[in-house]
């Protein structure tokens, strides 16, 4: 049984303890958690202390299954389970976020990649994170990165101004004319979707940043 800063796993293993907890935590078990001594809060954080473990062990398989349970839990804003008004707030999402794409790209295909890329958009609504991107534009080798681009601009093509989450298959493409120094891409894709790119964004190509 493993450990860590007073917290044992109870179950067999760390994904079965993690799903144990969500099962806790769609329950109702610490919707107060906030008022008794955020028992829920230091589980959390000692899971991800576990999970980040597994992933610099080597165990991508089992911390990017983990990664997911917990972070996708935490991201969606349907259900406030915890009753913390920013929850993700308190820890630090852009490295798990990182970690867990890291685990994608070592496990998966660009399609499997792509996939999990769009379902994480989802579910992560109005937050933003650096990482996610930074992680496949400077990890996936150049063929497969050049593969992934291709399903983000037939996906863009569907993506709605008002569906803000999926913006970032929009701003992935910026991100990769900037890291291209392809000012000609980047202000083509700014007029491509003037109605979703914001003026910040579209005076940047006018800035020292190619």
């Amino acid at each position: 049984m493993k450990i860590i800063k007073t917290y044992a796993l109870s179950k067999d293993s760390l994904e079965e303890d993690i799903d144990g907890f969500i099962r806790s935590a769609k329950k109702g078990a610490y919707q107060y958690d906030y008022k008794y001594g955020q028992e829920g809060l230091k589980l959390i954080k000692a899971y991800f202390r576990m999970i980040e473990i597994e992933f610099k062990k080597q165990n991508f398989t089992t911390a990017k299954s983990c990664y997911k349970k917990l972070m996708f839990l935490l991201l969606q804003m349907e259900y406030n389970y915890f009753n913390y008004e920013d929850i993700v707030g308190k820890m630090n999402f852009e490295k798990f976020i990182g970690n867990y794409f890291t685990c994608l790209i070592k496990l998966s295909n660009v399609e499997e990649l792509f996939k999990e890329y769009l379902e994480y958009l989802k579910v992560k609504e109005d937050y933003y994170f650096e990482s996610a991107n930074r992680i496949i534009l400077t990890q996936l080798p150049e063929k497969e990165k050049n593969e992934f681009v291709k399903l983000g601009e037939v996906e863009s093509e569907k993506v709605g101004e008002e569906e803000y989450a999926m913006h970032d298959l929009i701003y992935f493409q910026l991100e990769l004319a900037k890291a291209n120094k392809n000012k000609e891409k980047y202000i083509e894709i700014c007029e491509k979707y003037k109605k979703i790119v914001d003026e910040e964004q579209k005076e940047e190509y006018e800035e020292d940043t190619f």
